[in-house]
Order: structure tokens, then C-alpha cells, then sequence
């Protein structure tokens, strides 16, 4: 399997966790509409946006850090396990921040992965390379 699509059922697999918690936790579409809500998930992509940018600077530590199962597994299982755990501790109040930075992340990780694949975007460990 192309890591990419490895990658994307990772991602898409802690995205049903997310998404299974919030049902759980019984917050609704609307929860995610409000002013603190948004701003959570506008944190979540411009940290998703700046974790790719880090790896793209540096292909060959993203590249050998991620084929590490650990860390591939531990990152997926933190936001699907953890994500959900760290919501139902804050309660009402700060579930809806949680859940929606995360899925604000994966959203701009979705959006990335459909550009990359697409052949819109250039693979990130492309950016940054120096032509001669």
C-alpha cells in the first residue's frame, strides 16, 4: 500500500473515533458553530499546516521517523484515544474545543492528501528543494 494511502486510512480511522466521541459526548453539529469552536478548529489546521511544513523542511527525519510504527501508530491512537478521553475530562465546555481542533487538523490533512494526490500540490518533501 502506497504510504499515502496508508497514511489516509490512518487518518481517516482516528476521524471516526473523533466523530463516534462527539455522538457519544452527545454534542451536535451545532456545538461546533460557535465563536470558540471555530477558532479551535482554525488552531487545528494552522497546526496541521505548520507540522508539514516542519516535515517537509526536514523529508529525510519525517520520512525515517515516520516508517517507525511507534510513532505512526502512537500519533494515530493519541488523537483517536486521546482526543476522545481529553474531551470527556473537560465536559461540556471544553469538548467541542477539543474535538474540533482535532478535526480542524485532519481536515487540513485531508485537504493536503487530496492536493498531493490529485497532483494539484507538489509532494510536501518537494517544497523545499533547492533546484540547481
Amino acid at each position: 500500500m502506497n504510504s499515502w494511502h496508508r497514511d489516509a486510512v490512518l487518518a481517516a480511522g482516528a476521524t471516526v473515533a473523533l466523530l463516534v466521541a462527539t455522538r457519544l459526548l452527545g454534542l451536535t453539529f451545532w456545538s461546533f458553530g460557535t465563536r470558540p469552536a471555530l477558532v479551535a478548529a482554525a488552531v487545528g489546521v494552522a497546526g496541521a499546516v505548520a507540522l508539514e511544513l516542519v516535515m517537509a523542511r526536514n523529508p529525510g527525519r519525517a520520512r525515517r521517523l515516520w516508517a517507525d510504527r511507534r510513532v505512526r501508530w502512537g500519533g494515530t491512537l493519541l488523537v483517536a484515544v486521546g482526543g476522545p478521553l481529553a474531551a470527556a475530562v473537560g465536559g461540556r465546555a471544553l469538548a467541542p474545543l477539543v474535538l474540533a481542533c482535532l478535526l480542524g487538523g485532519l481536515f487540513a490533512y485531508f485537504l493536503l492528501l487530496t492536493g498531493v494526490l490529485s497532483g494539484v500540490l507538489a509532494p510536501p518533501e518537494t517544497w523545499f528543494a533547492r533546484e540547481e
